[in-house]
């Protein structure tokens, strides 16, 4: 006889049982009574063993509910028990009489249980059904990604997408729903389930948006990391404004190259290996002002994830991690919006309704007017900066949304020397248009057009003077430009089939065009594009297609497995891949889990970067038969401690394996010869590993975050370093960040972070620039890393003044970048080295010792 809720757990254990309940579950739900009155009665069970007849006694008793039954009619033999937690009698009378022939009814104020000529249904599927809609903010509407939702009853949780869809499996009855996200205060709603049910459930957002609720240490679904978790109000960028996607750097095992163009590095791989995704549709450069500032104003922005521990089988393209951020939809109720003026650039922002509970739309403009002040830091430097960001949503019915957005930027940096100049511009446009689709009660579908444009110019200008004279003698320009399209569809399902086990596959397209240009050599720098000589375009197509499982194997066990098939093609050169992910999760007990994840990945862009031609100087190439797909494999295991008090702890550690990253072009530029090209970029192997440590700490007025990371990345070229490993120039051993925020008052709030990083690998060149004109930039040789720089550290300090004046918010903020003047260097100049044991290190920082001031306006 079956008993308690064990044995349909132990009926799934082989394949063709699981088979057997999927088809179950496909061909439909049978209805039954809802669970209201005493059934429905919500009280506190403990976790007791004993018989049936026994356990019955308890709930009556903790319950204070009568229950009767013809004395000898249960079975008085055998051991089962009662689980602990907060739940209602008819959820512990169905699980506890599973597989009896008995029926449950209420008679006269008591729970009647009498015979019946059919079996309890109890745990199984038949009794279940769908909660499903839109988590979503109270009166404006907006979609809230990424929420967490519990049934109290039974304990399943849930999580909505980034589009917030949830749906969660309930038997019939009374359920009290919680939700929570952070930023938000948890919302408790109650729902009678007793068909398939949508349901929209509302969160009110807090009144001071520095308090954070989090949800505790509930089930892991995959290893992405909210960066609203970790104090994104600590981190203030030039403009005084709070930059959660900064605050990425804030997280261990991710590094920035220092003070050069602020890129992404992650567990030893290149800058290159980071996909930025914004609402879905991918940005090659994601910062102004040589990375100090990220392209999405705090006014626009939804939410943030970062994936580099667990690569969920959607995401593709990429070795080292995926950053997913998303912007608001626009509020369907009211019109608000936000201003922001400070010393270095000024932004606006605005959403509103065009159709009430129809239409929302979301608008944001920046500008930089820097050049006075950057005049008085450093009279070198030249650097402007521009953004429009727009977001149209419209609800086309209730099972369907269709969002259009589109983002434009653009910077300029200009760098001025004694002897020579640098001349940097790029920028990216991107156009989005997204479908949401509920087909039923149980699965959403995404459908995403998206379309993109990056381009990039590095130029180099060398001055020569009369050594007699001092008068300039004669110059020379060096400029490269090239441009990248993309066209991209994309289809991704999800399939809630029951409380523990949910489909997600799907599809892309993607046709990428790389437009470069040939090197323009002149008298001066050139901006204008179309003063280049244009190569031969370089297009090529991908096709992938996704499909994972998530089995909830108990309320502490969650697996799940995906594979990623991946099709290349670049002219006559066929590529295709096979991606085994998986992901684990384990909760030891109330506050601690173990998560284990396993992600092979493969990229068919290459970066290439001129060691010559300034700071923003990179190229993308297309995989082909000589230069081969980069591919990676990756492995952590994690563990988490969070009370849902303050308290937060994780440690990670990691291997990965790289093959054919590639290494610096030995040419300026490596289109001097189309028709060679890929043989002059090198490719090799590529290991990183190591260990990371996040803490964090939350009190009624303090935050408190600290992340270290230990970490080893090498290298390996067959042509470099004899064919021996090397560390890599990202290569640092130790990271620390330390980040603090006090608000002693509802006024005041007062952020520190300081970061110290061990020293970037030194490299040694060896070779010449060209003296001719035509002649190609090249090595004597290929350079080799010889010894560790030194070690790096900053403080940033900021202060912020909050006051409200009827329905206007204010914000007055003030801060110090590198605070104590902290030495420091960020690049290595290679010019005119003739010395192989000469090199010239570049002491430059744009941003050395620099304060901010700004004043940010809500309404």
């Amino acid at each position: 006889m079956i008993k308690g809720v064990s044995a349909p757990l132990r009926r799934r254990k082989t394949g063709l049982q699981l088979l057997l309940l999927i088809l179950i579950i496909l061909a439909g739900n049978i209805t039954v009574t809802a669970q209201t009155g005493l059934l429905g009665k919500r009280f506190t069970c403990h976790e007791i063993h004993g018989t049936i007849p026994f356990l019955l006694e308890k709930v009556s008793t903790y319950s204070g509910t009568v229950i009767e039954y013809a004395s000898g009619y249960l079975d008085g033999k055998g051991d089962t028990r009662l689980r602990e937690g907060t739940t209602t009698v008819g959820a512990v009378l169905n699980e506890l009489l599973a597989g009896k022939y008995v029926k449950i009814e209420e008679r006269n104020g008591k729970v009647m249980l009498v015979p019946s000529a059919t079996v309890l249904a109890g745990d199984s599927l038949v009794n279940e059904y769908t909660l499903f809609g839109y988590i979503t903010e109270e009166n404006s509407l907006e979609p809230i990604p990424y929420a967490m939702i519990k049934d109290e009853e039974s304990g399943r949780i849930g999580q909505s997408n980034r589009f917030g869809y949830y749906s969660l499996r309930l038997k019939s009855g009374v359920h009290h729903i919680r939700v929570i996200h952070a930023g938000y205060p948890p919302v408790v709603s109650v729902v009678p389930v007793n068909s398939n049910i949508r349901r929209n459930l509302m969160m009110r957002a807090a009144v001071l948006r520095e308090v954070k609720v989090t949800p505790g240490c509930m089930l892991q679904k995959d290893g992405g990391s909210s960066v609203d978790k970790y104090l994104p109000s600590a981190y203030s960028n030039f403009l005084g404004e709070s930059d959660p996607v900064r605050s990425l750097y804030l997280l261990p095992g991710n590094i920035e190259s220092q003070e050069t163009t602020g890129k992404l590095m992650v567990r030893g791989g290149d800058p290159e290996q980071n996909i930025f995704l914004l609402d879905g549709n991918e940005v090659f450069n994601p910062t102004h002002m040589l990375g100090e500032l990220s392209i999405v104003s705090e006014g626009t922005l939804k939410s943030i994830r970062q994936f580099k521990n667990d690569f969920p089988g959607r995401f593709d393209g990429a070795l080292s991690s995926v950053t997913e951020v998303n912007t608001k939809d626009g509020s369907m109720d009211t019109w608000s919006g936000q201003i922001n003026a400070g010393l270095l650039a000024g932004a606006i922002a605005v959403d509103g309704p065009l159709i009430k509970k129809r239409t929302a739309i979301v608008a944001s403009v920046r500008k930089s007017w820097s050049d006075p002040l950057l005049n008085v830091l450093d009279s070198n430097y030249r650097l402007r900066f521009y953004d429009v960001h727009f977001k149209v949503t419209h609800l086309l019915d209730v099972n369907n949304k269709i969002m259009l957005s589109g983002y434009m930027g653009k910077d300029r940096l200009e760098l001025t020397e004694n002897d020579y100049q640098n001349l940097q511009v790029w920028g990216n446009r991107l156009a989005t248009l997204n479908w949401n689709h509920v087909i039923g009660a149980r699965s959403f579908v995404n459908t995403t057009l998206n379309i993109s444009n990056y381009h990039n110019l590095a130029g180099m200008k060398l001055i020569q003077y009369d050594d007699s004279t001092g008068e300039e003698k004669d110059t020379k320009a060096y400029n490269n430009y090239a441009s990248v399209e993309r066209y991209e569809a994309r289809t991704q399902f999800e399939i809630n089939a029951s409380s523990k086990l949910q489909y997600r596959f799907g599809g892309k397209f993607l046709h990428t065009v790389i437009h470069p240009f040939g090197t323009n050599i002149t008298s001066k720098l050139g901006e204008v594009p179309d003063g280049f000589r244009p190569m031969k375009p370089l297009p090529f197509t991908e096709y992938s297609f996704y499909y994972e499982n998530e089995f909830k194997l108990s309320q502490r066990f969650l697996l799940r497995p995906g594979l990623l098939f991946s099709a290349y093609q670049f002219k006559s050169f066929h590529y295709h891949s096979l991606q085994p992910r998986l992901f684990a999760a384990y909760r030891i007990g109330k506050n601690q889990q173990l998560t284990f994840s396993y992600a092979r990945m493969a990229q068919y862009l290459h970066q290439v970067t001129s060691p010559f031609l300034g700071i923003n100087s990179v190229l993308w190439v297309p995989s082909t038969a000589i230069l081969r797909p980069a591919e990676s494999d990756m492995f952590n295991l994690g563990y988490s401690f969070n009370d849902n008090k303050g308290t937060l702890l994780s440690a990670d550690v990691y291997y990965r394996k790289m093959n054919n990253v590639t290494n610096f072009a030995e040419r300026g530029n490596i289109f001097y010869n189309e028709d060679t090209w890929e043989q002059d970029i090198i490719t090799g192997q590529g290991w990183g590993y190591g260990a990371e440590l996040l803490a964090g700490k939350r009190w009624r007025k303090w935050q408190l975050q600290l992340s270290y990371t230990l970490a080893w990345a090498w290298r390996q070229f067959d042509d470099v370093n004899d064919g021996e490993k090397f560390p890599f120039l990202f290569d640092r051993r130790h990271q620390l960040n330390i980040a603090a925020n006090f608000r002693p008052d509802k006024h005041w709030d007062i952020g520190a972070v300081w970061y110290f990083s061990s020293g970037d690998w030194m490299r040694r060149p060896m070779g010449t620039l060209p003296a001719e004109e035509g002649e190609p930039f090249r090595y004597e040789g290929m350079s080799y890393y010889d010894k560790r720089g030194p070690n790096y550290q900053r403080l940033n300090c900021n202060v912020n003044y909050r006051f409200v004046t009827g329905r206007l918010k204010h914000k007055i903020s003030t801060g110090v970048y590198n605070a104590y003047h902290a030495d420091g260097q960020y690049s290595t100049d290679i010019l005119n080295t003739r010395d192989n044991n000469n090199v010239t290190l570049s002491g430059n920082r744009l941003f050395d010792l620099t304060y901010y001031l700004s004043y940010t306006l809500n309404f």
